[in-house]
Formats: structure tokens, sequence, C-alpha cells
């Protein structure tokens, strides 16, 4: 890849769960620019893909593993457990996240990385950028609740999200000269539009016993098959809420951080649609990163002169956006 002499690239990758995938499709587009980047710091599973490219995983291999995963096989992580620390089962989620990064250090990355995490004693933010790999990332993605926490040195760390989801000043404090961010904390999702049943509508008050009695039969029938009715805003199950409240929490702290530093590209895939645990979505997840980062280089001119050896960001501004 092109080195770019006259400009030092930073890339901060956001947190989202299965949204992250989307970053997938970001490095395939920053590859097709031939754009080659200094640093990287990732939060949750922008930690994730951010360490795996940094330490020179090709974005291919990267695709494949998410692609090629067995979302059920792993769903087993995920069962539920009796833990007083955590919601689901997670024992086996380091030797996973250790099959692909083999015992490396933060020394031996081809691209100078940082993990964000935070300290769920202090509340105060933990960028990690020495010793292992694998618990450096197992700690960026530990939501609380779901995942139990990291014991770091005489830290106890989890999801970096809660304090940090698109680390932007994180990579200004790297000495680059342009910083892309992606973001993935719209706020949402996307609500379906419900079509109300008009049994729903009917004034039982003067009906018999046994008409009520066949109008709640039909209408309990409906509710286990008909998806709409299962997604409407009286219907709002565990899952959902706890996957909004991630969604809305880390939405408001990438927008201020963001607002104290600016990057220079902000890239902002469209995934409200997807909730944090859509890992099975990963193609179509990865072809919207790629096609809104595509479309986001284009617009920012965003390119390498191979012949002058030298980078261009078409609209210029500093870190505070001016």
């Amino acid at each position: 890849m092109t080195k770019i002499k006259s400009e030092k690239i930073g890339l901060a990758l956001g947190s989202g769960g299965a949204r992250g995938l989307a970053h997938i499709g970001v490095l395939k587009a920053l590859e097709e620019k031939n754009i080659k980047v200094d640093y990287i710091s990732g939060c949750s599973m922008g930690a994730l893909i951010g360490g795996a490219y940094a330490m020179g995983m090709p974005v291919a291999e990267i695709e494949r593993i998410a692609l090629q995963t067995d979302w059920k096989l792993m769903a087993k992580i995920l069962s539920p457990t009796l833990s007083t620390s955590s919601f689901l089962k997670d024992k086996y989620l380091l030797e996973f996240l250790e099959t692909y990064f083999k015992g490396k250090t933060f020394n031996s990355l081809h691209i100078p990385f940082s993990s964000i995490a935070t300290d769920i004693e202090t509340g105060e933010m933990v960028v990690i950028e020495k010793g292992y790999l694998a618990p450096a990332i197992r700690a960026s993605i530990s939501i609380p609740m779901i995942f139990s926490p990291v014991k770091f040195g005489q830290s106890t760390l989890v999801d970096g999200g809660l304090v940090n989801p698109t680390p932007v000043n994180i990579v200004n404090e790297h000495n680059v000269d342009k910083i892309i961010a992606v973001n993935l904390m719209n706020l949402g999702p996307i609500k379906p539009k419900i079509t109300k049943d008009v049994n729903t509508q009917k004034d039982l008050s003067n009906s018999s016993f046994k008409e009520k009695l066949k109008c709640f039969v039909h209408l309990s029938d409906n509710s286990s098959n008909d998806k709409k009715l299962a997604n409407s805003d009286v219907n709002l199950h565990y899952g959902k809420i706890l996957n909004q409240m991630l969604i809305i929490v880390q939405a408001q702290m990438a927008k201020l951080t963001m607002e104290i530093v600016k990057p220079d590209i902000l890239i902002e895939p469209h995934t409200r649609a997807y909730n944090f645990f859509d890992f099975q979505k990963g193609r179509e997840l990865i072809d919207i990163g790629y096609q809104t980062a595509k479309a986001k280089f284009n617009e920012y001119n965003l390119e390498v002169h191979k012949n002058r050896n030298l980078g261009m960001l078409g609209k210029d501004k500093d870190k505070n956006g001016k």
C-alpha cells in the first residue's frame, strides 16, 4: 500500500455491536483508495475489527471470518447464566478471541492501535495500548450485565462505549494530520409501520363471555405469528429495551465527544434498522459500510496521488471543524 508522506491518517472505529461489521466495508473502501492508515483507535466492535486490521489481518480475511462464523454455534457462548456479574455465559469468549489474535501484543502490531474501555469502579475511560491484544479487546466489548467485567491490572473494565463510543479525541492525540471517524450510534431503530387489526378496535363491552373469549383467542394467535404486532410499542421485550438503551446512551456520548474534537471525515453508515445482535446480517452491514464510505471519500476527494506520493483531503479544516 502506498505510503502517504505528507499526511498521517488516523482512524476512529466506533462501538455498535453487530452494527460494527460495517467497519469491514469502510476498510474495504479505504483500501480501494490505496490509503495507508497510520493509527487506529477502536471501541467495542471497533476495537475488535480495528485490532485485527492493526495486526495485519487482510480485510478479506476479516470479512470471511465475519460471514462464515456459525452464529448459532456462537449462541452457546451467549447462553443464559446465573452469574452475579453478567446475564450471558462468556467463559469461552476470550478463547474465541485468542483463536484469531494468538498471543499477539501491542508491540507486534503493524499499525499503532489502542482499545477503549471503561473502569466500572471509577467511571473513567481507560486507553489500552500495552500488553496482550485479546484481553484488551475482550475488555472493550464487555457490555455491562451482558458480559462479565475484565480484570486488567488494578482496574475492572467494561465496554468503552459507556464513555467514548467513537474515540476521535484519542486518535487526535497521536500526531495525525487527518482523522477519519466511523460513528455507528445513530438513534433508532426505525420502527416498522403497524397495521392495526380491525378486531383490536372492536368494542366488546356488550358482547357475551363466549364472544369475548373467541376474540381473545383470535388475538392471541395473531400475536404469536404476526411480526408487526410483536414489534409494536406495547410489546417491548427485554432484548429490545436493552438494545435501545445501549444505543441511546452511546449515541449521546458519541455526539458529545465529537463536538469537542471534530473528525475531518465523518462516516455514519445507515444502520438504524439493525440492533446490537444482528450478526447474521453481516453481509448487509458490510455492504452498507462500504457504500457509505465510498460515497463519503468521493465527496471529500480522498485519494492518493501515486506519482507525487501525496495524500489529499478535499475539504480541509482543523480539528475544531473550522
